[in-house]
């Protein structure tokens, strides 16, 4: 079932907030523009922008527009960061960095492996990191690989930066390519890791997002568990209640 039209357009331009492409300061499209583009009344268009007002993704200033709000408080999907990484270049935003604290091989523990559909203990890639946006950590996150994908990608076991995300790099190393994605999501209390990472005190809660990349065969291509703290990520769902 297709989404009502004015949520269209708030996914739309939520992804271009999201993904960067529409910074903090700048200005959405007019109400005129979107209602052409869309080709919808501009009580749809009025809709949507008050969805993404509710979100704190914008605001509306006399004389302006409707302009991007600072990004206090927004971590991006595993799914985001790709369609970042494939229209870009690079899953990085502006002001955003990573520091890559392991590229090695490790033993496969029981999520990996069922992730992977290896024998837990198996040797597969490990990459850790700390994302920031200026000198503030907004994500740490780790993303896994089998050992062949490995062997074919060596850059996935070098300690630096891999700007259009390893996902599209293991894609161009191995000839495989992301057909199919699958993540779910939890709040829980953050680790003493994650709050030291993440400068966090303590108690505090974090969102955790486990993310599979299946390929075009439905073979896993990498497994990505990504940790932000609980105020940057809000879900908004809208649904129809009657028969």
């Amino acid at each position: 079932m297709a989404l009502p039209k004015y949520d269209q357009i708030a996914a739309d331009l939520r992804g271009r907030i999201v993904r960067g492409e529409l910074a903090a300061g700048d200005a959405l499209p007019s109400e005129r523009e979107l209602t052409e583009r869309w080709g919808v009344a501009r009580a749809t268009v009025v809709r949507a922008l008050d969805v993404l007002r509710q979100e704190a993704l914008i605001e509306t200033k006399q004389g302006t527009g409707s302009l991007v709000r600072e990004r206090t408080a927004l971590a991006r999907t595993a799914g985001e960061r790709y369609a970042k990484a494939a229209t870009t270049g690079t899953i990085y935003t502006a002001g955003e960095y990573a520091e890559i604290l392991a590229a090695e091989k490790a033993s496969a523990p029981e999520d990996v492996a069922t992730a992977l559909d290896v024998d837990a203990g198996a040797t597969v890639v490990r990459r850790h990191r700390v994302t920031y946006e200026g000198d503030t950590p907004v994500a740490t996150s780790q993303s896994w690989f089998t050992a062949d994908v490995g062997e074919a990608a060596p850059r996935l076991l070098q300690r630096e930066r891999i700007q259009e995300g390893t996902t599209r790099y293991a894609e161009r190393e191995t000839g495989r390519r992301a057909h199919t994605g699958r993540s779910w999501w939890t709040a829980r209390l953050a680790t003493e890791a994650e709050r030291e990472q993440l400068r966090l005190e303590e108690p505090a809660a974090v969102r955790e997002e486990r993310h599979i990349t299946y390929d075009t065969e439905g073979r896993a291509l990498a497994y990505e568990v990504d940790i932000s703290p609980g105020g940057r990520w809000t879900r908004t769902e809208e649904f129809s209640m009657s028969e």
